[in-house]
């Protein structure tokens, strides 16, 4: 059982190291051809709403942006370092240095509910465990996504209400 349960996670680990490099290659095709930047035109006038005390310019925009794009196309692995660079240049907006800004938790709220319209590597394990079609996830994964991100912004929102409020 040992062996047979190792071999099973060494195939299911380069069968999805295998599909999240076509994923990979897929995103980077997209960015040098453009495609993210469009994505990015149709993203940020959902964003700036959320983000009112970020000028148009600020760079943040950029990663987050992408991190948020490289998420709905459910690249988690690849929204990682946008993710990252995000939030080095949102830790510029904080009052108080080794304290989150509010740009900082709705941006952490975003990312981590991660709407995604193609779950990718959740098709990918369905894939390798054999499933008929894998795809089927597609509308109940985006509905519930959307869920948790209403879910993470209502109760930023409100955490930051009761802040303001002990302040």
């Amino acid at each position: 059982a040992l062996v047979d349960g190792s071999t099973n996670a060494i195939e299911v680990a380069m069968g999805l190291a295998a599909f999240l490099s076509v994923w990979c290659g897929i995103m980077r095709l997209a960015e040098k051809s453009g495609l993210l930047d469009a994505m990015a035109k149709l993203v940020y006038p959902c964003l700036k709403w959320l983000f009112p005390n970020l000028s148009p310019n600020h760079k943040a925009w950029a990663p987050m942006i992408m991190n948020v794009s490289a998420n709905f196309l459910g690249l988690g692995n690849a929204a990682t370092p946008f993710g990252i660079k995000a939030m080095e240049e949102l830790s510029k907006t904080a009052d108080e240095k080794g304290v989150a800004s509010r740009e900082m938790i709705v941006f952490l709220a975003l990312n981590t509910s991660a709407v995604s319209l193609m779950p990718g590597m959740i098709m990918g394990l369905r894939s390798q465990a054999g499933s008929a079609n894998a795809a089927e996830i597609i509308i109940p994964s985006f509905l519930a996504s959307l869920a948790g991100l209403t879910a993470a912004l209502i109760s930023a929102f409100l955490l930051e209400k009761v802040g303001r409020k002990k302040q």
